[in-house]
Order: structure tokens, then C-alpha cells, then sequence
């Protein structure tokens, strides 16, 4: 089996620093292969933003570089899932102790999947979002959102909550929120199934369709026609002049 990947970030046409911070790593090991693609967006309205999306993508590569080797060998899943669990929750008390003791709040979303041959975890924090393409566009992650807890429990309609102007607003995230309760499903891979990582400023003036046929494993076929792809994308969102900074990473295994 292969895992191909590709990533691409960009500034956008309005922001002064890009807050996004996005991490693609994969490995040849005696035990098989194993990646991480991991998305976190510094929160737009707080001071440091960058500095919390940059702390978060700087742990998880720490791990998968000098503590997944020796994992390895007895991996297990369900120990892998409590262990990401810990990592943000750690990660969200130290954020949150930095910003006390500086006097800042800077928070993030983290959003990523980990590979090991030919299983998967997906782990989730905030309003980044992860997508399943195959023969069709499937959101795997759900939306740590006012609006969507209120869809949720029926207090408000989808409609609603497309023009809400809470609908930015979240309700977990890492370095603001005392408590996380992060998103972790387990999954095995299929063939011709792409993963699509991004931030809220690459997907919101993108439609489904768009997404679905663009990023199609038969657009995507090699690690060349990912980044082209992805590329052409991010230009096409700056042309609809969405004013977030703008971050996406594709991965697909082939088995």
C-alpha cells in the first residue's frame, strides 16, 4: 500500500498573518507505514492566534517524529485515542496558562488523522472539518458551533443557521475553553477514497459539488494533480473574495 498526500496554505487577500498552521508527515517503518495530516486554524478575533495553531501542529509533529517509532510496534488503537485525547487536552491548559500569565487569549482549532497501514483516526477540535470523497462528499467531522449545537436541539433550522451572525462562533476549541471534549472516530481504509482536511476559509465559499468533483480521487491521482488541485482551488476562493486565511490537505492510502 501507498499513502499520497499533499497540503497548501495561503495568507488570503485581507489578513496581515496567516494564523493557520497545517503539518503532513508520513513514514516508512519496519512496522508498516504511518502519516499524520493535521489542520489547526489560530482563531481569527484573538491576539496569537498563530502562535496556539503553531504549538498545536508543533506537538503532534514532535510525537509522530520521535515517540510513534516506538509505539509502534504494540499499537492499539483504543490507547492511541485516549493518548490524542490527553495531547489536546494538555495542549489546551497550556495554552490557556500562557495566555494567563501574558496577559492574551489565543486559542485554535485541531483537526487531523492519523494512518497506520490500513486504519485510521480521525480526531477533531473546533470548526476545521474533515471530508470523505469517494463516490460521494461525505462531512466526517462535526461542527464544534453555536449554531450547530442549536440546530442540534432544534432551536434553530440549517437555513437559519447559514445567516446567523453567531455562526462563526464556537463553543470548543483549544487554548480558550476550560474543558474539551474532543471529536475521535476509528476507521479502516477503502480504495478511491480521498480525505480532505481544511479550515472554515477554504470551504465557505466553496460549494459540496465543487469540492466533490475537484477533489475526486480521479482528479487527484498522483501527488502532482493533489497540489495543482488544491492550488487551483485556493485561487478560486480568492477570487470570491473570502477574507480568511485559507488551509487545505488532501491524503489518500492506496491499498
Amino acid at each position: 500500500m501507498d499513502y499520497i498526500t499533499a497540503c497548501d496554505t495561503d495568507i488570503g487577500i485581507s489578513k496581515k498573518i496567516n494564523q493557520d498552521s497545517v503539518c503532513v508527515k508520513t513514514a516508512n517503518t519496519a512496522t508498516g507505514k504511518a502519516a499524520l495530516v493535521l489542520v489547526c486554524d489560530g482563531m481569527g478575533g484573538l491576539s496569537r492566534g498563530e502562535l496556539a495553531s503553531a504549538e498545536v501542529v508543533r506537538s503532534f509533529a514532535e510525537w509522530f517524529d520521535t515517540e510513534l517509532p516506538f509505539e509502534l510496534p504494540d499499537w492499539d488503537w483504543k490507547t492511541a485515542a485516549r493518548n490524542v485525547i490527553s495531547r489536546l487536552r494538555r495542549l489546551n491548559a497550556i495554552l490557556m496558562d500562557y495566555g494567563a500569565h501574558n496577559g492574551i487569549q489565543l486559542g485554535t482549532t485541531a483537526t487531523g488523522l492519523i494512518a497506520v497501514n490500513n486504519g485510521f483516526m480521525t480526531f477533531h477540535v473546533g470548526d476545521s472539518r474533515i471530508y470523505r470523497i469517494s463516490d460521494k462528499l461525505s462531512q466526517i467531522t462535526d461542527d464544534h458551533t453555536f449554531v450547530n449545537r442549536a440546530v442540534k436541539m432544534g432551536k434553530m433550522t440549517p437555513e437559519e443557521a447559514l445567516t446567523d451572525p453567531r455562526r462563526n462562533a464556537l463553543v470548543q476549541c483549544i487554548g480558550v475553553t476550560g474543558e474539551v471534549a474532543p471529536e475521535v472516530r476509528l476507521g479502516t481504509f477503502e480504495n478511491n477514497t480521498n480525505f480532505m482536511i481544511c479550515s472554515d476559509g477554504f470551504r465557505h465559499v466553496l460549494t459540496e459539488k465543487e469540492l466533490f468533483e475537484e477533489l475526486s480521487p480521479e482528479k487527484t491521482p498522483d501527488r502532482s494533480a493533489m497540489k495543482s488541485q488544491l492550488r487551483r482551488l485556493i485561487e478560486t476562493v480568492k477570487s470570491r473574495n473570502e477574507n480568511d486565511n485559507i488551509t487545505v490537505a488532501l491524503f489518500r492510502a492506496e491499498l
